[in-house]
């Protein structure tokens, strides 16, 4: 069984295990709007290995503390420990955790006005941009990521649940956790491993694949001009080496090309923010890997 705890950023940097905290909600049926919150999940679906949980922590930590906010993490203490798994019982496995993921991904959204979800996987947006989607039907939906993460079970080659998470939330596969996200909604940013089958559905479909070069700002701002606008970041769309993550693919983003990408993306609103694929490296003590990513993407955070 799920619970949810919602840690002040003070607690959530001592303690070091947690499991979903159950928020209050008031009696009122148009409750207040928050600030900000910031969710952590840190189920190991579709990992196969526990590095990113950590590393997850440390991010929703770092942000919880910018946007003093405190964090709720889900996930924890109910499932198994990560392990390669095919994309249906990765799914099964995982459903308990995704649905309390989708249940909270869709309070929080309507109830701050900023959210912010840092996963181990991007697996996890199968639960969370359905919500999204219902939240705010007309956001552009910005996917940076190496990976456009758009196969189907009848095009998976690798069967890794997260590689078929875009396609899930917008409804080229049924998950079973919604598939509201509509393909005209949906930007690519950074993505430059794509296979034949992810590269016949951009071509076939409404989704917009802004390729990095010196146009890239200007398509992007034309793409999001007078929209609201929500972020899923994923650590491999950076160049390999800068932080560490499961996928190290070449030709990535810099550092440089986040932080101004995040600019042109903070000129309309951003509704919200999704961090997933960061790894643990033990030999770092301090957590600079996760302070490094929240520091490029500050232009997205509100501001106070």
């Amino acid at each position: 069984m799920n619970s949810v705890v919602d840690l002040s950023p003070t607690q959530a940097a001592a303690r070091p295990r947690a499991v979903v905290a159950q928020e209050t909600v008031g009696a009122s049926n148009a409750p207040r709007l928050s600030p900000a919150t910031v969710t952590a999940f840190v189920d190991g679906v579709s990992g196969h290995n526990d590095r990113a949980r950590q590393a997850t922590l440390a991010l929703a930590r770092e942000l919880g503390r910018r946007l003093d906010s405190p964090t709720a993490v889900v996930g924890e203490g109910s499932a198994s420990e990560a392990r390669s798994l095919g994309w249906r019982s990765a799914l099964q496995q995982s459903r308990p955790e995704l649905e309390a993921l989708s249940d909270r991904a869709a309070r929080s959204l309507q109830t701050s006005r900023f959210s912010a979800f840092c996963v181990t996987r991007n697996a996890a947006a199968i639960a969370t941009l359905p919500a999204v989607a219902r939240a705010f039907p007309n956001a552009a939906v910005v996917w940076m990521g190496a990976h456009p993460c758009l196969h189907t079970p009848g095009t998976t080659r690798t069967g890794d649940l997260s590689g078929m998470a875009l396609a899930g939330a917008s409804g080229l596969w049924t998950s079973g956790h919604g598939d509201d996200l509509a393909l005209a909604n949906v930007v690519l940013l950074g993505a430059r491993d794509l296979d034949r089958a992810e590269k016949h559905v951009i071509a076939n479909s409404p989704i917009r694949n802004i390729a990095a070069g010196p146009r890239m700002q200007e398509e992007l701002a034309a793409t999001i001009a007078g929209r609201e606008v929500f972020v899923h970041f994923s650590a491999d769309v950076l160049r390999p080496g800068i932080v560490p993550t499961d996928f190290q693919v070449a030709d990535g983003l810099t550092i440089d090309t986040v932080v101004e990408t995040a600019r042109t993306l903070a000129r309309e609103r951003v509704v919200g923010l999704q961090i997933s694929e960061l790894e643990h490296d033990p030999t770092d003590r301090f957590s600079t890997s996760a302070q490094l990513i929240v520091e490029m993407l500050m232009p997205l955070l509100p501001r106070a």
